[in-house]
This record gives structure tokens, C-alpha cells and sequence, in this order.
């Protein structure tokens, strides 16, 4: 169980990870879950958006499967096509020895623009000397350098997730 929670940091991190995305998490494990280990999870993305549910049910798995757990997409176990009962649907998790459930419900979404002002300057100065006789010519040139000056838009989005324990059926 403390893998899956620092499991969700990490998860966190790579589902922000679109374009310097920054990461907050509060989190609470039940007591009555501190010495338990699930071995197979199902990850429901929780949204009418069907691109949107494959592709965060498809990255939580990779995830999960990175840190050593075993985890399945919801989309292959109740397809969006079927209108399944909560009977059938508890029966699949059993049938595919589910442990738990991570259900994820994706909240508010955005964009917000930030301004990165100019931090600095380097200027290089290259020069020439041409003597002719008694006379002498100098050229000179300038690179300057700015770094900074620009806007980056940083996406942002809100999610709640919970674990389900698919035995007892509590929030882990």
C-alpha cells in the first residue's frame, strides 16, 4: 500500500507532465489499509470524454506497471458500449482478480499563461585591425544575447482519485 502512494506522486508527475506542469498532492490512507498488498488494479478514468479516458487510463497503467504493479484499464473490462450492472460489474473484477479500484474523477481544466521576463545579456565583440602604410582601420561586431522575454503557457487540470478495495468494498 505505501508503494501505491508513492506511486500516485510519480503518476501525478507524468499526467502534469505537459509542458512544465507542476504537481499537488494531498493524500490519506486509511488505517485499517496500512498492511495491505494489491496486486492487480483496475484504473477508471472517470469522464464522458472517450480519447481523454483511454489515454489517462493507458498512462496510469504504464505507471503503475513501472513501479511493479499490476494494473488493468477499465475501458477493456466494462467497454463504453455495454450498459453493465453493478452485479455484473462486481462479478468482472472478481472473474479478472482485481484487488482494488482507483477510480479518477477529472475535475476543473485550464491554461494559464506565464510571463518569463528577460534575466540577463551577453554581448560578444569581435574585431579586425587593417594597417595600409601609415593608416589603420579597425572593424568591429556585436552579438548580443537575451535570455527570457517570452510567455509559456503551463496546462493545468484538477483530479480527485480513490481506491476502492474490491473485497470489502471500502476507500482504502
Amino acid at each position: 500500500m505505501n508503494r501505491i502512494l508513492i506511486f500516485f506522486a510519480s503518476v501525478l508527475a507524468i499526467v502534469g507532465s505537459a509542458g512544465c506542469a507542476s504537481t499537488n498532492m494531498t493524500s490519506f490512507k486509511d488505517p485499517a489499509f496500512q498492511n495491505i498488498t494489491l496486486k492487480r488494479i483496475l484504473i477508471i478514468a472517470n469522464t464522458s470524454d472517450l480519447q481523454w479516458r483511454q489515454k489517462l487510463e493507458s498512462r496510469m497503467v504504464e505507471a503503475f506497471k513501472d513501479v511493479g504493479l499490476d494494473a488493468m484499464q477499465s475501458v477493456f473490462l466494462f467497454p463504453p458500449t455495454r450498459n453493465l450492472s453493478n452485479d455484473e460489474k462486481v462479478a468482472l473484477l472478481v472473474q479478472n482478480n482485481i484487488d482494488a479500484y482507483l477510480s479518477i474523477n477529472v475535475g476543473e481544466s485550464g491554461v494559464q499563461d506565464v510571463y518569463v521576463p528577460p534575466t540577463g545579456s551577453t554581448t560578444k565583440t569581435k574585431g579586425e585591425v587593417f594597417v595600409y602604410g601609415n593608416r589603420a582601420q579597425y572593424e568591429e561586431k556585436s552579438t548580443t544575447t537575451v535570455e527570457g522575454g517570452y510567455t509559456l503557457s503551463k496546462p493545468w487540470a484538477k483530479f480527485q482519485s480513490k481506491l476502492h478495495d474490491v473485497s470489502s468494498g471500502s476507500i482504502a
